[in-house]
């Protein structure tokens, strides 16, 4: 980074820190706020300043919430849709399209009757703002913002292996599934190193490559962690929380919010999946599940995990949230 460059983060860093400021900052809107946002971005795209990447994610996305606006370069021309819905979750239906020839992914805002149209408008947009600013081979790369029919589209590329349980139906039995859970691992560091906890692991949240190489997706109840927190989370009648119950640690069902260590107990689930290629706690139902768990009981030990593997799952597993290992450590 020049000193130019270093001059004005620096000076954007005071400006973000002074509350006076950011209460201005907040009322732009239109013009203003558009010219802010595209600025904002700028800066997260650099690469020269993570401590402060989450003090500027922030504020880029309390200020896109306020104004209804996303940094423009988010968005994306030409898109076609394609064929049938090919699937749905959370806010959104999925569907396959095309831009500029290339195959991708659609996630379709949906909406029902009595739906608040500005709530959902913005738990998209979050999940786009924090998407946008994620890098790295193990996880789902975000191609953009796109509005069709008057609805938002989150746009990425199109998985023609699918997720990784209907991949592992489909290949040999001697398939390197290992490979795939250090896939998974190495994704889910890097996004801790981002501040960022992805709050609904999960198998079929884990799609796979043409390369046959294992990548995060849907990161519709991630948020961002450190003192100037933002927490996302839609509920689920179930828990009150986000996310799935079958993949939650025991604290979750005390209505905690989703954390590092949540992430590392589900991670655990996803490596029984791997192994096993089943669904975990296939033809349980959410409660039996969650009175299992809070029982302190786990998922059984796949017949090919080895001696190690089983203990470092168990350490995942650890009733004591702290006790779990880090993503980094695993």
């Amino acid at each position: 980074m020049n000193s130019s460059t270093s001059i004005a983060v620096a000076g954007l860093v005071l400006f973000l820190q002074d509350p006076e400021s950011y209460t201005e900052l907040l009322a732009y809107r239109a013009t203003d706020a558009q010219t802010l946002l595209d600025l904002l971005q700028d800066f997260l795209d650099l690469d020269s300043f993570s401590v402060v990447k989450p003090l500027i994610c922030k504020a880029l996305w309390r200020l896109s919430r306020a104004s209804g606006l996303h940094p423009r370069c988010f968005a994306l021309t030409g898109l076609q849709k394609i064929g049938q819905q090919v699937g749905a979750g959370g806010f959104g239906d999925i569907w396959k399209g095309l831009v500029r020839g290339q195959s991708v992914c659609v996630k379709i805002m949906r909406l029902f009757r009595n739906d608040d149209i500005q709530a959902v408008l913005k738990e998209f947009g979050r999940e786009a703002l924090i998407w946008r600013q994620l890098c790295h081979p193990n996880l789902l790369p975000f191609f953009g913002l796109y509005y069709l029919d008057n609805r938002l589209c989150l746009v990425s590329p199109w998985m023609e292996n699918g997720n990784i349980l209907e991949f592992l139906g489909r290949e040999p039995a001697n398939t390197d599934r290992l490979s795939l859970i250090l896939d998974v691992a190495r994704g889910l560091e890097y996004l801790h190193e981002q501040k960022v906890v992805h709050g609904d692991l999960k198998a079929i949240n884990i799609l796979v490559t043409p390369s046959g190489r294992a990548c995060i997706a849907d990161f519709g109840l991630s948020s961002v962690e450190n003192a100037m927190t933002l927490q996302f989370h839609h509920s689920t009648a179930a828990t009150g929380r986000g996310g799935t119950p079958r993949y939650h640690a025991p604290e979750l069902f005390e209505r905690q919010k989703p954390h590092y260590g949540s992430d590392v107990y589900a991670f655990a689930c996803v490596c029984c999946e791997i192994l096993t290629g089943q669904g975990l706690f296939h033809g349980w139902n959410d409660m039996a599940v969650m009175l299992h768990v809070l029982k302190g009981n786990r998922p059984l030990r796949p017949l090919s995990c080895s001696e190690s593997l089983w203990e470092l799952l168990q350490n995942c597993w650890d009733g004591k949230a702290e006790m779990r290992p880090t993503a980094a450590q695993i």
